[in-house]
């Protein structure tokens, strides 16, 4: 399975742009390879974000 090249942010809103095109597996991927507790602690959080915008769009309710 080839790896994506996630790029690096250049501006603000770069970041923003960078998290909505990386996929749940990527995340999940990420997670589960990360080299440290605290890159670990990070996807995770990444992760539960995205996890929970996908479910605002499900039952079209704000939940942030």
């Amino acid at each position: 399975m080839e790896q994506k090249k996630v790029p690096t942010v250049r501006r603000p809103g770069d970041l923003y742009l960078q998290f909505t095109r990386t996929s749940t597996k990527e995340l999940e991927r990420r997670l589960l390879h990360g080299a440290t507790r605290e890159e670990k602690i990070f996807y995770r959080k990444l992760l539960n974000l995205k996890l929970q915008l996908e479910q605002e769009k499900v039952i079209g309710e704000l939940l942030l």
